[in-house]
């Protein structure tokens, strides 16, 4: 649920003129899943201090543990080759660990080319035995929509990881229901959200929230919305943070607090998430839940523009207008308004009080230089 604080804007946003201006910026290669080795070993082989095939290999273990074993050694060494190489002789000998391992380093292309086919193959080989990390590769797999290898939907591949334990599988397989045309399967999306969220998933915490927040798959819950995107924010995303944000600040899911939404919302824009800059930059401009801070709103408005945020760029360009914070640039200003009448897909923005800050510089603004602009940017 995308929310915003512009309607604040709207006694602000009467139409411009010259006269009425003033002058004035998949994952880890190697899953925590795959890494056996005693820790002793482990440091060494990072440091540089143990060679594959000379390591000393643990008493007990048969040509296929032991092949493994030196495959790990060699990988946490960097040398891909022996790495693969090993993996793959462990993998033949029924060592599901070994086959996914080999799968990652054909789809890097570690120890070789990259090989979408072979990284397939030794998956599948891992899948047999429902590894859960295979399984989720697979279904990573499928989602490229390459026929020639032959996966199907990924739906079913996440199902199994997701039931085989792995917790980014289970957010993978919550999503494909959530998306199902059949009603009944947003229920059970929920559900694996949760179970993901519980994990200390944040992308699961964040999914759980929307649904809560939207009412998919069951009643809306507003409070528990608020308390999950807070829990995603806390496990650091900034997604979450911004839409706690806005929650505070809107009174939903609980009392409002400008104070709280400030914080929030600041946490977000600190984290780079170009909709919360805007956002957070308007709650400044507004001096909701602490000082009014112009220069600092216009900043913020500046940093959610660049990074692609249709509503930033509108706040930007009506900063630069008005000259509030920053010096005033009507010719800037209609270069971010003109940016704006587009999302970051090149889907057409409806705000009424761009198309009024646009329509009023246009009248500000000579013929040449409003289609110097244009023209640049559709260049863009």
């Amino acid at each position: 649920m995308y929310r915003s604080l512009c309607a604040a804007l709207l006694l602000l946003t009467a139409p411009v003129t010259a006269q009425d201006i003033p002058v004035a910026g998949d994952g880890a290669a190697f899953p925590d899943e795959l890494i056996l080795l005693p820790q002793d070993v482990q440091s060494a082989a990072e440091s540089g201090g143990v060679d594959a095939e000379a390591a000393e290999i643990p008493d007990g273990m048969n040509a296929g543990e032991a092949a493994w074993y030196r495959a790990q050694v060699a990988f946490v060494s960097d040398d891909w080759y022996l790495a693969r190489r090993y993996a793959e002789t462990a993998a033949v000998a029924g060592i599901p660990d070994a086959a996914a391992l080999a799968g990652i380093m054909a789809r890097d292309g570690r120890g070789g080319e990259p090989d979408l086919a072979a990284a397939a193959r030794w998956f599948r080989r891992a899948a047999e035995q429902d590894h859960p990390v295979a399984l989720y590769q697979l279904g990573l797999l499928a989602r490229l929509g390459d026929d020639g290898l032959d996966l199907g939907e990924p739906r079913r591949w996440f199902e199994r990881a997701a039931r085989a334990g792995h917790i980014d599988a289970m957010v993978a397989y919550a999503l494909a229901l959530r998306n199902s045309p059949v009603p009944q399967e947003r229920g059970t999306a929920r559900r694996w959200a949760e179970r993901a969220a519980q994990q200390d998933s944040a992308e699961g915490m964040y999914q759980l929230a929307q649904m809560l927040d939207e009412g998919i798959g069951g009643e809306r819950d507003a409070e528990g919305a608020r308390i999950w995107y807070e829990r995603a924010a806390d496990a650091n995303l900034a997604e979450g943070a911004f839409q706690a944000g806005m929650m505070w600040a809107d009174g939903e899911g609980g009392e409002a607090d400008d104070a709280e939404a400030r914080r929030w919302l600041r946490i977000a824009a600190e984290s780079d998430y170009a909709p919360a800059q805007g956002q957070y930059g308007l709650v400044l401009y507004q001096g909701r839940g602490g000082p009014e801070d112009r220069e600092a709103a216009a900043y913020w408005f500046g940093r959610g523009a660049r990074g692609g945020d249709a509503e930033s760029q509108y706040l930007y360009a009506f900063a630069l207008a008005q000259g509030h914070g920053v010096e005033q640039d009507l010719e800037q200003a209609y270069r971010w308004v003109v940016a704006a009448g587009t999302d970051a897909l090149g889907a057409p923005v409806h705000n009424r009080d761009r198309d009024r800050l646009q329509a009023a510089l246009e009248r500000a603004l000579p013929l040449e230089v409003r289609a110097r602009i244009s023209g640049a940017a559709a260049d863009d």
